[in-house]
This record gives structure tokens, sequence and C-alpha cells, in this order.
């Protein structure tokens, strides 16, 4: 019989009808039951999945933004809260604030300062959120010599913020930058100080703070088991649960500055080193470890300076665990990757998703006015899901130096952006919903011969 086409429109008809998901400018694969010929019929007359370029959802700005505050230099997200660090705030003081969504809008809930401020202190050059605790970091506090560093531990009652703790190394010394790097995960802090010298000047460590309420206290001190001079452990840090990851870019196992990321475990109070993770084509000045991300058991490390799509174009690479073991999972590039993107300068992940900063992305859009890209995965295989750029973009605002993500949110940070004075910086929300948006379900046609 000659074969013909019957298009299917309604399931309750014949009740043959498939479903099929396809990433964005990827491939669907053959649906059972269909001959590799039938499938590139049908495939043919499909329309192709798009990538979804219009998600943002807000642009937030400061209360009272002035120039070179650098807004949005770091940001973090949790649920509907979002904390944004301005390191530059009066005189480099520094200040981060707190914003939420209420279900309709986001709103400025608090601006957030050191009890004890002081010019240069750089309080908000790293942020860090999770429920309603949030870490400060500030480079540039003095109390143990010219930079030694700290970090603030802040608490939210009803819809207060209160400073809580100071947290400060048990060893500190001149120029650590202690706070360079923050993150937090219930009562679980990790602090990187990437100029400790105890390996060496620039060897770098990390610090496990725990606590709750004002009672925080040291638990740990990370380094690397390889330690060497101009590591930068501690550039990056990430936690979740029992597992924290460092990021150490000036690792030079693979070359001048190949980098790397260093996972470590909890088991009772005791941390240990659980892996040493690389890339699986490391060269030389690749940054890897420039941004790192733990979700479970899914890392995420950014290596700003790979050249996988031109110089310096930039990739991330996401790293699975199977039991004590970690595996390199996939490489995201960007589609369409462009040299000199620096995509990887920074990363998050939550769940199966992943953002992805390139600060200096410029595709059709202004000078190195930036994007952020959004990943998915499904089953063990990552797609690019959206490309997010500003809708007011403009040169130099270098979207995605920072960026955030917490289930179906997603946030980017663009701290040159000068929408109160030059780099008073600005933050875009966008949306990411689960399933995404780029996925397609298509009725396939009944083959009748």
């Amino acid at each position: 019989m000659q074969r013909k086409l019957v298009w299917l429109m309604m399931v309750l008809v014949l009740g043959l009808v498939a479903a099929v998901s396809a990433p964005a400018g990827g491939e669907a694969a053959v649906p059972a039951g269909l001959s590799a010929a039938d499938w590139a019929q049908i495939k043919s007359q499909l329309p192709p999945p798009a990538l979804v370029t219009e998600l943002e959802l807000a642009k937030l700005t400061a209360s009272d933004p002035a120039a070179d505050e650098w807004f949005s230099y770091s940001v973090s997200v949790s649920g509907d809260t979002a904390v944004v660090g301005a390191y530059g705030k009066d005189d480099d003081h520094g200040a981060a604030y707190i914003f939420v969504y209420s279900g309709e809008s986001w709103s400025q809930q608090a601006k957030l300062t050191a009890s004890d401020r002081m010019p240069t202190d750089w309080f908000g050059y790293a942020v860090a959120i999770s429920g309603d605790t949030a870490v400060i970091g500030a480079i540039g506090d003095d109390d143990d010599g010219t930079e030694s560093g700290a970090a603030y531990v802040f608490g939210r009652s009803g819809g207060s913020w209160t400073e809580l703790a100071k947290l400060t190394a048990s060893d500190p010394a001149p120029n650590d930058r202690f706070g360079h790097a923050v993150a937090v995960n219930g009562h679980t802090a990790i602090i990187g100080v990437p100029k400790d010298a105890d390996n060496g000047a620039e060897s770098g460590s990390a610090y496990i703070f725990v606590g709750d309420g004002a009672n925080w206290t040291e638990q740990a001190k990370l380094t690397a088991n390889d330690a060497a001079e101009g590591d930068l452990f501690g550039l990056a840090v990430s936690i979740s649960g029992e597992t924290a990851v460092v990021g150490a870019y000036g690792d030079d196992d693979d070359g001048v500055d190949s980098g790397s990321a260093y996972v470590f475990v909890r088991s009772g109070t005791n941390w240990s080193q659980q892996a040493k993770l690389t890339a699986s084509d490391a060269i030389v000045q690749q940054t890897f470890g420039t941004s790192v991300a733990v979700s479970g058991d899914t890392a995420v490390i950014g290596a700003p300076l790979d050249d996988a799509g031109g110089i310096f174009s930039g990739a991330a690479y996401v790293f699975v665990r199977s039991g004590t073991s970690w595996s390199e999972q996939a490489k995201l590039t960007a589609s369409g990757a462009s040299p000199s993107a620096w995509f990887g300068r920074a990363v998050a992940i939550s769940g199966d998703k992943i953002i992805v900063g390139a600060i200096l992305e410029d595709t059709d859009s202004p000078h190195s006015s930036g994007a952020a890209y959004l990943f998915g995965r499904s089953g063990a295989t990552w797609s690019q899901q959206a490309k997010l750029t500003a809708s007011d973009a403009a040169a130099l605002d270098q979207l995605g130096t920072a960026v955030a993500i917490s289930g179906n949110t997603a946030i980017a940070g663009a701290p040159y952006a000068g929408e109160g004075g030059s780099a008073s910086g600005s933050v875009y929300v966008f949306a990411s919903p689960n399933p995404p948006i780029s996925s397609y379900t298509v009725y396939l046609p009944l083959v009748v011969r």
C-alpha cells in the first residue's frame, strides 16, 4: 500500500501520539517503533527548537546608587531572597543589599554594612546566602594587619537583618585577603583565602566555620595536599552539605596556570581531601578553577581562558561523583562561542541547572556588554537552554561577572553598568523554568502503509 502521512492532531481520536523532547539546537532521538527513514521524513516537517532569549524578569539597582560602587560584583540567591555586593560603596567601605521576591515583584529589604566599617574594607567583595543567613566578605579589613580580611555573618528575623558574627582566621596574616570568596550552606560557611602563604606565597587556603545564631567557630583549615606557591587555592569556593569545592586556577600541573579544583568532604567534624579535579583537555593558562560551584554530587568548574571557541573564549566543566570517585561528565561552551568572551568567569548550579557568565561576550550586542548562559541536564546530557543578555545592554557592562541560581530563578551581575553613574552596577533577574522552555513536544504523524 502506498505510504501516506496522516497527522494526528487529537490524542483522543487515535491514541497514537508520541512526545519528543529536543534540546535547543540539538537533535531528538528516533522514537521507538519508527524507522530512520520515516523519522527523517517526519523531522523535515517539524519546526526547529530555538534558543529562548527573552527571559528577563527584573532589573535591580541599589536604593542609593553612585558611581564606582560596583554593585553586583558579587551575587547570591536562595529561594526568594538575593544578596548583592557593592564593595566600592562609600569610599570602599562597602555594602551588601538584600532583595526579596513577593510573588509579583522584587524589592530591596535591607542594606547591610559592617558594624566596624572602615574605608577600603571592601565589604561586599564576596557574598553568599542560605535561607536566613548571609555571609559577606571584606578582604580589605585590617584588624590583623593590612588586608588580612574578614567575613561577616548576618541573620534575618522576620524582615529585619542583624549582624551576628565577624569571622577571621585563627592564624591571620597581612595581605591574606580572607573573604575573597565565601559560600554558606545551612550552618556551615567556607571562606577563601587565596593569598595565604603557608605553603609559599599565594599558595592559598580556605576556612570552614560552623555556627548558629551569633555563635560561629572555626572547624577546619583546608589546604591542597600538593599546595605550591602561586596556586591561589581559595580564589573560588562552594559548599553543599558535607562537600566543599575549592578552586586553584594558579595550579601548574598541566602547564602554567592550567588550574585545578579540590573536593573536600566532612565526616563528623573532620574534613579530608577527596579528589583533585582537572580538565581532560587541560592547557597552559586555561585558568580552570577561576570559578566553582557544587550541588549534591555535581560540580561545575569555570575555565574562562580556555581556547575551545577561539582564544580566551572559555569553557566550564561538569564533574559528577559516584561513591567517592569523580569523573568529568561534560564540557560546556557557548553556542556561537566568540574569542575573548571569558565564558566561565562565573558559574553556579542548582540541581540540573547551570548558569555560566561570559563577561566580555558581545556577539550581536554592545562591546563587552557580557552575557550569561543557562544549561540544563537530561539524564547525563547537558544542553544550552538560553543565552541571557540585558534588555538595556551597554558597552563594558560585563554582565555575568557574578551569577547565581536557585530553583527557577537565575541572576547575573553587571557591575560596570551605569544606571546610577559610571560603574554603579545593576543586577538582572531571569526566569529559569522547569522543565526548560526551549524543549518542545511534537505530535508524531501516523505512518500508514
